[in-house]
């Protein structure tokens, strides 16, 4: 691996660094003309961990626990002095309590003058027993409100799997609420290349923006057939890609090893052994050394090289620090090539359909839940509101 790696760069000063910005014009881009009028969006923070219900302690995060609201705040507070806009979210979430705890930081910030105001992206969840417009409609005012906003300036579908309902069916409901003044533009979650050119065909005859596809994108897919042609079709009708688990679930960092990868629940669902990544585990330790950088680093600078926006998750300042770091740099094109050919084939789109649709019942039965207990008075654990 070392010989490969010196054989690509022989010397340093020809080598080329990737330039972060896209090669064209996108819809994300000129939804959003002042915000992103000079670049396209550089990161976005994920706040599935900030829930603050007993679930959301004892489940979701494991061993963990919740975030504090001082936490949060801090994570919230070193993302937006780096210039970061977007946070995702969802009423999936903890059952809407990490839309609740983005609303408060919202609201405690001061007021933007330079058009770097936070873009909140949340999300409706297909569950079975929600059919109608009616529903997505409800779900949405829900979020709105409980984020402190009149208009979400995009809401996603988390799923376009249900057990009778089409994606063009959604589409047409986000139709009606942006007629509503509900919302700005669409987003996907999840989305094969047919889904979203369907999803975008739909948009275009209903009135409604279709602008990004949120997918798990990472070097443990990229070379994976279904994700290179979803890829191909979101370049061609000018849909973004924000990238979800684009550090592998902490397979990519510095963290991680063979005994830690033991307990990895994410690597034995995608059926991954440690020798899978020993080779591209490898190249991120070698070419983080060379720029003095983490392994973490390296990956989300990776799918930064492809155009695609990378969404992270933390835990700490310190680790959001890190994170942000990776916006100091760029990636050679050598490395980036290198790192294409070493990249897995473990899809999230490959799933069967079954598996997909069986996800989505499983979370709507766990944000139900959650909801309950913030109903009952219980949404929010004494850990989590620290700082309040």
């Amino acid at each position: 691996i070392n010989a490969l790696i010196e054989s690509l760069f022989p010397n340093k000063s020809k080598q080329t660094h990737i330039m972060n910005s896209y090669a064209t014009d996108t819809l994300f881009q000129r939804h959003f003309p002042s915000t992103f009028k000079e670049s396209p969006p550089l990161m976005a923070l994920g706040t599935l961990q900030w829930g603050t219900t007993p679930i959301d302690n004892n489940i979701i995060n494991g061993s963990r626990g919740v975030l504090s609201e001082s936490e949060a705040r801090d994570i919230y507070s070193t993302f937006r002095s780096k210039g970061v806009v977007l946070f995702d979210t969802a009423e999936g979430y903890g059952g809407g309590t990490s839309e609740k705890r983005l609303g408060r930081l919202r609201q405690k910030e001061p007021a933007s003058e330079d058009n770097n105001e936070a873009i909140f992206m949340s999300k409706f969840l297909p569950s079975p027993w929600r059919y109608t417009h009616a529903h997505f409609e409800s779900a949405l005012r829900a979020s709105n409100e409980r984020m402190g906003i009149s208009k979400a300036p995009i809401y996603f579908l988390h799923s376009p799997m249900h057990l009778f309902r089409s994606v063009e069916f959604w589409v047409e409901a986000a139709a009606s609420c942006k007629r509503k003044g509900l919302l700005d533009a669409l987003g996907l979650s999840n989305c094969s290349a047919d889904e979203v050119r369907r999803a975008v065909a739909a948009g275009e005859k209903f009135g409604i923006p279709v602008i990004v596809n949120q997918v798990h994108f990472s070097l443990l897919d990229y070379n994976s057939p279904a994700l290179q042609e979803m890829q191909q079709c979101c370049d061609e009708l000018g849909v973004s890609i924000i990238a979800y688990n684009s550090l592998g679930q902490g397979l990519l960092t510095d963290n991680m090893d063979e005994v830690k990868f033991s307990h990895n629940k994410p690597a034995k669902m995608m059926r991954i052994q440690w020798r899978d990544l020993k080779a591209l585990r490898e190249v991120l330790r070698q070419i983080a050394d060379k720029h003095n950088a983490s392994m973490a680093q390296v990956a989300l600078n990776w799918c930064r090289s492809h155009n695609v926006i990378p969404l992270v998750g933390c835990r700490s300042k310190k680790q959001a620090s890190d994170t942000l770091a990776a916006l100091d740099w760029d990636l050679f094109s050598h490395e980036r090539e290198l790192l294409d050919s070493l990249a897995l084939t473990r899809c999230t789109l490959d799933s069967p359909v079954w598996r997909r649709k069986l996800f989505v019942i499983l979370a709507g039965v766990i944000m139900s839940a959650c909801r309950l207990l913030d109903l009952l008075g219980l949404g929010v654990v004494e850990q989590a509101s620290i700082g309040m």
